[in-house]
């Protein structure tokens, strides 16, 4: 089983997907799995998360579809107060779908 979300455009979770028994939760079930995907983030004072403390010249590459993620309050204020974030994305497209190292 593979589980890839963005926590900010959610809405919905497939269950049984391409199966007889494939069903979408509706809104309030969305909302209590995002609640409850929330609440793992930031129990135990958010030991779970990586937060990253960017200094000039950082670089970090990440694989959105392997992580859950969530951006904190302040990166939605004004580049005034805490910097211009510039972010790029590139997909590269494989060969063989991706899937858990058994090894």
């Amino acid at each position: 089983m593979t589980l890839c979300f963005h926590l900010g455009m959610t809405e919905s979770f497939a269950w049984n997907y391409g199966s007889e028994n494939q069903r979408f939760t509706d809104w309030k079930e969305t909302s209590e799995i995002l609640q409850e995907i929330h609440e793992e983030f930031v129990k135990d004072g958010g030991s779970l998360q990586y937060s990253h403390h960017w200094l000039p010249g950082d670089f970090i590459i990440s694989d959105n579809l392997a992580v859950g993620h969530e951006a904190s309050p302040e990166t939605q204020f004004s580049p005034n107060k805490v910097g211009l974030r510039v972010m790029h994305r590139t997909t590269v497209k494989g060969t063989t779908p991706p899937q858990k190292n058994r090894g």
